[in-house]
């Protein structure tokens, strides 16, 4: 079911992903800011880059930074924010 209302999506990658997500994520085609830390131990890597290709998305862009899970840097926050204000117009 597509929701009109949102019209742009943010999405902190990592953890386990399910497969069903894999499935479903090319349905995601509104544009996507997602966050990927590289270095944190929670996160299988490959499967979160791998979802992040698997999203029908034409504009996603995907914000890597070195660090764990608690390591996001100030400026990611702001990165995001101005994602949303650019899409949330």
């Amino acid at each position: 079911m597509v929701e009109p209302r949102i019209v742009a999506a943010g999405f902190f990658a990592g953890s386990f992903v399910p497969r069903a997500m894999f499935e479903e994520a090319c349905q995601v085609t509104i544009p996507l800011h997602v966050l990927l830390q590289w270095d944190d131990e929670g996160n299988d890597l490959q499967a979160a880059l791998d979802l992040f290709d698997a999203f029908g998305s034409k504009e996603k862009s995907l914000h890597a930074n070195m660090g764990g899970h608690t390591g996001v840097p100030q400026f990611a926050g702001e990165d995001a924010a101005q994602f949303f204000t650019r899409h949330l117009k």
